[in-house]
């Protein structure tokens, strides 16, 4: 009787590890579908030549966020989500993750960064850091990917 609960219960772990897994992939399978077509737009329209990082934005409105390079340097692409439109930058042109992170932590009270993206917003690329702050509240500080002026920032209590 033993065997068959051990047996029983191993059963049940693998079946819903399989329909965990399946129901992973259904779900991400609308986002790689949409990394691919960002992927293809971009070397078709904006003129990549290399895809290094492809991220998804989703502020005001949504944007897929390619890095690649074109034949002369590192070019970052911001794709609006109905592939209509884009806006296309030298990487060298604005400033880095390291810069943006230093400029927030000189202005805000950071307690430990949870991600650094590129966004957009009004029209202009975007730095979206997201951080715990030390009161324990999830903040949001936005600054321009050009030259990290101050855009905006709010934070959320959490409890």
């Amino acid at each position: 009787m033993k065997k068959w609960i051990v047996s029983g219960v191993i059963v049940l772990l693998l079946v819903l590890c399989g329909a965990g897994a399946y129901s992973y992939n259904s779900i991400r399978a609308p986002l790689d579908e949409q990394y691919a077509r960002a992927e293809t737009y971009a070397i078709n329209e904006a003129g990549l030549h290399t895809i290094t990082d492809i991220a998804y934005y989703h502020g005001t409105n949504t944007y897929y966020v390619v890095s690649g390079s074109d034949s002369e340097q590192e070019q970052i692409v911001w794709i609006a989500d109905d592939f209509e439109s884009h806006h296309i930058e030298a990487a060298a042109d604005g400033i880095t993750e390291q810069q943006a992170l230093d400029i927030v932590s000189n202005q805000a009270d950071i307690g430990q960064v949870q991600a650094i993206r590129l966004g957009f917003e009004r029209q202009l690329p975007v730095y979206e850091v997201t951080y715990m702050n030390s009161e324990g509240n999830q903040a949001y500080y936005y600054l321009t990917f050009a030259d990290g002026t101050f855009m905006k920032r709010y934070q959320i209590r959490v409890d």
